[in-house]
């Protein structure tokens, strides 16, 4: 009898990992959903739309992208973990909802082991934007602004993004107050600039090449090590009188976990070739953006990393978020 139970269970095994097997080997037969966790506007879903449209050519099965906004990112990223692991309902993070906000309140998943990396899809650059009256066009002129009394506010895509830490650290440093207003995403921020609600924005330059090529809005400074590629003759904070100060954003795919090994590695090597092409490559480029698409294996090293530096910041700081 107890020969039976094991040969059946064995039996049970083989079929379900073979079950799997062929599942793999059929990915994808279905359309796939892309979830943005930010409204649409923001670089989030810029990125998301683009590379979503050239992997649908490439899989011959849709690929489509749904928003799903929410606490910066962490309404979307649990839907992605609570999700069927059979790689039909992936992720777009970046990289509050997986490396910052689990380190400073609780959230309904853990990003280390509900989800799966897939790859890193871009490294982005950050960017201090103002009105074109903003009074100050440089960082020394707008930290002498603030000093003067002035009160300051600036907008982010939400509490706990890397633009949120990106002005708290700022703050720090410089020895400013200026007051952080969040929002529900980058494209809402921006919206409320150009209306005249806030004076700065602290943003991805992807999100904010559209503002900034029809005069709507003005470039104070790069945040980080070096301009964008794009905008070459932007200086940094850095260079403008806070040395050390660098503050740079990724985006990245993620799967359930318990998706099998097999369709991680199908939709990675799918993402990787669509991240490659000259044409996204291109255009991510144009819009200070830089696309990535490393290993699945590279991609996770580098989210444990990312996730002991943020947390270390977000103690220096002080960061709370409710």
């Amino acid at each position: 009898m107890r020969r039976f139970v094991k040969f059946s269970l064995a039996a049970i095994a083989a079929l379900s990992l073979a079950g799997n097997a062929l599942a793999a080997d059929a990915y994808p037969s279905k359309p796939v959903t892309l979830i943005v966790p930010f409204p649409p506007g923001g670089a989030v879903d810029i990125v998301g739309r683009a590379v979503a449209q050239k992997l649908s050519k490439d899989i011959g099965q849709p690929v489509i992208v749904e928003n799903k906004p929410g606490a910066n990112g962490v309404v979307g990223a649990e839907f992605v973990a609570r999700a069927q692991p059979d790689g039909y309902t992936a992720l777009l993070s970046a990289l509050g909802a997986i490396t910052i906000i689990p380190n400073v309140r609780k959230v309904g998943y853990d990003p280390l082991k509900d989800l799966v990396p897939v790859t890193q899809a871009v490294s982005l650059a950050l960017v201090w934007v103002a009105r074109p009256d903003f009074p100050a066009k440089t960082i020394p002129e707008l930290i002498a602004l603030d000093k003067s009394g002035k009160k300051l506010s600036a907008g982010s895509s939400g509490n706990g993004s890397p633009n949120h830490l990106a002005l708290e650290s700022f703050n720090q440093m410089a020895g400013t107050h200026i007051l952080h207003v969040p929002y529900r995403g980058e494209g809402p921020a921006l919206a409320d600039l150009m209306g005249g609600q806030i004076d700065l924005v602290v943003t991805t330059l992807v999100a904010a090449s559209g503002p900034l090529a029809s005069g709507r809005i003005k470039a104070l400074a790069a945040a980080g090590a070096k301009p964008p590629e794009s905008m070459p003759d932007l200086p940094t904070i850095a260079s403008q009188g806070v040395p050390g100060y660098e503050a740079e954003a990724w985006q990245g795919v993620f799967l359930p976990a318990g998706t099998p090994a097999p369709v991680v590695d199908g939709l990675n090597a799918a993402l990787v070739k669509v991240l490659h092409s000259p044409e996204i490559r291109d255009y991510l480029a144009k819009n200070g953006t830089e696309a990535v698409g490393n290993s699945a294996a590279e991609f996770g090293a580098f989210i444990r990393k990312e996730s002991a530096k943020y947390g270390k910041l977000a103690r220096d700081i002080n960061l709370r978020l409710n």
